[in-house]
């Protein structure tokens, strides 16, 4: 049985494996030719114990001092590093290889002084290690706080979902009431246009994205209800055009707007008109609403414009970047017109 290991852990392997190799190798490749004079300092025995003491001394202090002391009693820490640097320094000075000292014609023998020597990689290393405790630390701030971005962002999109589905089902029962008493034979197609749409909600609406075919399938429906409420009262049109109908988008995103121009471009108005746009390629939709409107009518309910504003905040967590939003209100009509990237 295969233990999948997360991408993550791949990646920072691989740069821990990067960053030794660069360690070895950079020292090899840019030593100086020294050709006649022993190169003991590069055979494989002495770099394989120098790096392996080079290595403890790094995660000591990255996984285990930093993490474990320095946050708890940073002068325990530093005598702890202290004692490390020692240990470690020792270790260096009496495993490193041997080799006669060279002569110089006219220069006395001479032999650098070897027992503090090793103390400069053991630092370069140790502020190599404080470096990617540090970035290490800031990359887990910064995971967190998108974690934490992603769940309310979740929270608050299910939130805005499940606001929208009882508007918009308070808005659909009061039109099928309204036709009820002013044309009762219309009851029945009226409730089957209203049970397709139940269904769409039901069925369609707890998935993360619908498909345009169905988008376009649920505007019709509604439209054709609200039709049959208002009859000849107004004129309504509805082209649309989708060419990648596969493609899809976040569920009871466009009907808001529909039911804002039924709402308010309906009743006191003479030669009501609305017409709707529905376009789509594989890269981009275009949708657009226009309706004339009565200047002088309040409000018709109190959660009037619950629907456009959660649309409005639904697409900024949803396609930020990626759509636009025009919403003009003129003296002649009211017009929205949206456009967005499809992903």
């Amino acid at each position: 049985m295969f233990v999948r290991i997360k991408p993550a852990l791949v990646i920072e392997i691989g740069i821990h494996l990067l960053f030794w190799a660069l360690i070895i190798f950079i020292p090899i490749i840019s030593r100086p030719d020294m050709r006649g004079f022993p190169q003991a300092f590069f055979s494989p025995g002495h770099i394989v114990r120098f790096n392996l003491v080079l290595a403890a001394e790094f995660y000591l202090n990255a996984f285990v001092l930093i993490p474990r002391v320095l946050k708890k009693n940073i002068g325990l820490y530093f005598l702890l590093l202290l004692c490390s640097f020692v240990v470690f320094n020792l270790i260096l000075i009496y495993t490193r290889p041997f080799f006669p000292e060279p002569h110089f014609p006219g220069i006395p023998p001479h032999r650098p002084p070897g027992h503090f020597l090793a103390i400069y990689p053991l630092l370069s290393i140790t502020a190599g290690s404080f470096a990617y405790h540090y970035l290490a630390d800031q990359f887990k701030i910064i995971n967190k706080k998108k974690d934490i971005d992603n769940a309310s962002l979740i929270s608050e999109l299910a939130f805005l979902r499940s606001q929208i589905s009882p508007h918009f089902i308070f808005n659909v029962i009061n039109s099928a009431v309204a036709l009820s008493r002013l044309n009762p034979k219309a009851v029945e197609p009226t409730l089957i246009q209203l049970s397709k749409l139940l269904r769409y909600m039901l069925y369609v609406t707890d998935e993360e994205k619908v498909t345009l075919h169905q988008k376009e399938d649920y505007l019709r429906s509604y439209i054709e209800l609200q039709q049959l409420r208002f009859g000849d009262q107004v004129k309504v049109s509805f082209s649309s055009d989708i060419k990648a109908p596969e493609k899809t988008i976040e569920p009871m995103l466009l009907i808001p707007f529909v039911e804002n121009a039924f709402k308010h471009g309906t009743g006191d108005i003479e030669a009501a008109n609305i017409a709707i746009t529905l376009f789509a390629d594989d890269k981009n939709l275009r949708f657009s609403v226009q309706n004339v409107y009565n200047p002088v009518e309040t409000d018709k309910d109190p959660a009037s414009g619950i629907g456009q504003a959660n649309v409005k905040r639904r697409l900024e967590l949803l396609y930020p970047g990626k759509h636009n939003l025009y919403i003009n209100k003129n003296e002649q009509a009211y017009i929205v017109m949206l456009q967005l990237e499809l992903k």
